[in-house]
C-alpha cells in the first residue's frame, strides 16, 4: 500500500514540476533548448518533427546544423517560419511571420515576444513557442531558456 502511496506522489510532483509555466522575458527573441542527442541527430529530429507538425523544411544543412522552414499558416492571420541553429548539444530557434491585419501587410517581421498578443511580432512569438515546446519534448529536451538580445 505504502508503495502506491509514494509512486502516486513522486508522479504528482513530477508532472508538477514538468507542467510549472516558465514566463517569457519581455523582448525574448530566440529560443534555446539543450538535449542529450548529438548534433547531427538534433538536426535530423527537429527537421523530421517540424515536418510531422506541418512544416515544409525550405533548407537543411546537417553539416552546418541548420534549418529553416517554409511559412506556414497557424490558424489565424499570422504565418511563421522558423530558423534552427544546432550547435553543442543546444538548438536555437527563430523566427519571422507574416500577417494581414486591419489592411496592413507585414512580411518577413521578426518573432519577439513584445507588443499586443494579436500581433505578429508576439502572436508569432508564441506560435513558435508552443511549436517549440511540443517538439522539446520529443527530442529529450532537458531545459527551454528564452534569450534576449
Amino acid at each position: 500500500m505504502k508503495r502506491y502511496l509514494y509512486t502516486f506522489i513522486f508522479f504528482l510532483l513530477a508532472s508538477r514540476a514538468y507542467s510549472q509555466k516558465v514566463d517569457i522575458p519581455k523582448g525574448a527573441n530566440r529560443i534555446e533548448i539543450t538535449s542529450t542527442l548529438s548534433d547531427s541527430a538534433l538536426v535530423d529530429m527537429i527537421a523530421f518533427r517540424l515536418e510531422s507538425a506541418g512544416f515544409f523544411i525550405e533548407q537543411l544543412d546537417k553539416n552546418k546544423g541548420f534549418a529553416m522552414t517554409e511559412y506556414k499558416n497557424m490558424g489565424s492571420e499570422i504565418s511563421i517560419r522558423i530558423f534552427v541553429r544546432v550547435e553543442g548539444n543546444k538548438a536555437v530557434f527563430n523566427g519571422q511571420g507574416n500577417a494581414e491585419i486591419l489592411g496592413y501587410q507585414y512580411r518577413n517581421t521578426p518573432l519577439l515576444y513584445k507588443g499586443a498578443t494579436g500581433g505578429v511580432e508576439k502572436g508569432g512569438f508564441l506560435n513558435m513557442d508552443g511549436v517549440v515546446k511540443k517538439l522539446a519534448k520529443t527530442v529529450g529536451a532537458s531545459s527551454i531558456v528564452y534569450l534576449v538580445p
